[in-house]
């Protein structure tokens, strides 16, 4: 390894290490009400999963990731669309039902008139640098250019997989006035980057935007993008409720979690049951540190009976190197799961399903 990527290297590791660290900063959202709030920031729910930090366990899992190289024979046969078949398949679904894959947690959704990017993330790497750390197994299914206007991005949490600044600076400029609905302490930010028309939300938070209707959701996670700014903003999902074939219908947007039991105690009343599932299915290894934060494939279907969901798409996975697990095992396991009775849908980087089919 040369001096320079070393040098990089031993950066983002002191990075990874204070992100695990607590935070310093005073929380002006705090809330004494709410259980999820501190005085600095934001913590997960009762009953979760305390992510316990092991220095040298970190730091030949981290290495691992900023330093192997993978190939195309790690992906599953047929995991991406040809570029012409995928242009076919989002012309051919109509506008107001579609949904497209476009990598990771990225998906855009077309829903009675209104386009819907979550967690927009187009660059090579999810990194803090452009030039070192996780690059892509394979480009984003559609470039920002061939993406319509865009009316809604909604963000999850501000880990540099899911809030991407040069992803959400160009889309500023491909959609300017788009609506950004992020975590509380995420608004200043996403705002420097030139998206002004931002609105901060609080789990169960209400927006609705023509006649779409938006909620945030908790999850079981934690967010950092820097030394010292450890669960100073939230983390979250959604859920995006229209019409669909003449019904109401709820897709959720998962987010990144873990498992715990603050799901079936509160969460699966205030916002069960669900239709669509935009679930988790990656960075799931090693268990040891990632199951706080991460289900894994058979968990991922547990949450779905809890929340009383229908059909289940496999998400953030299959596109960046941030776990020990590969993408054919992330699929292979996600479809020998048992799912009790859900649907599963396996989508492709770049495919457009109709969200009638699902």
């Amino acid at each position: 390894m040369s001096f320079p990527r070393l040098s990089i290297l031993l950066i983002l590791l002191a990075v990874g290490l204070t992100a695990c660290t607590g935070s310093f900063a005073q929380n002006k959202h705090f809330n004494p009400a709410k259980s999820h709030h501190t005085e600095t920031g934001f913590k997960n729910p009762p009953g979760s999963l305390e992510r316990s930090f092991k220095p040298f366990r970190f730091i030949r899992f981290f290495v691992g990731r900023m330093t192997t190289d993978y190939d195309q024979s790690i992906l599953p046969e047929g995991h991406i669309v040809p570029p012409a078949e995928s242009r076919k398949q989002f012309a051919a679904a109509p506008k107001n039902a579609r949904i497209t894959w476009i990598g990771h947690a990225s998906f855009l959704i077309g829903l009675n008139g209104i386009n819907i990017l979550t967690d927009p993330q187009f660059s090579e790497r999810a990194s803090p640098v452009s030039f070192f750390g996780p690059i892509r197994y394979a480009p984003p299914g559609m470039t920002i250019e061939e993406l319509p206007k865009i009316d809604v991005i909604l963000t999850s949490h501000n880990h540099y997989d899911s809030m991407d600044e040069d992803s959400l600076r160009a889309l500023a400029k491909h959609s300017p006035g788009v609506r950004v609905l992020v975590p509380l302490g995420d608004g200043d930010l996403i705002r420097e980057w030139g998206l002004q028309n931002v609105e901060e939300l609080d789990w169960y938070d209400k927006v609705s935007v023509g006649d779409v209707n938006f909620q945030s959701t908790p999850t079981i996670h934690f967010s950092s993008r820097g030394l010292f700014d450890r669960d100073d903003s939230l983390w979250q999902g959604f859920t995006i409720a229209g019409e669909i074939g003449g019904q109401q219908k709820k897709i959720w947007f998962v987010g990144d979690t873990g498992l715990g039991p603050f799901f079936k105690q509160e969460v699966a009343k205030k916002i069960g049951p669900v239709d669509i599932a935009l679930m988790p299915n990656g960075a799931f290894l090693p268990r040891d540190f990632m199951k706080p934060v991460h289900v894994s494939p058979e968990e991922a279907f547990e949450l779905a009976k809890i929340m009383n969901v229908k059909t289940v798409i496999p998400m953030h996975w299959g596109t960046f190197p941030l776990g020990e697990d590969l993408p054919k095992e992330g699929k292979a396991r996600f479809l020998a799961a048992p799912a009790n009775g859900i649907k599963k849908v396996m989508m492709r980087i770049g495919e457009t399903l109709d969200l009638n089919g699902l």
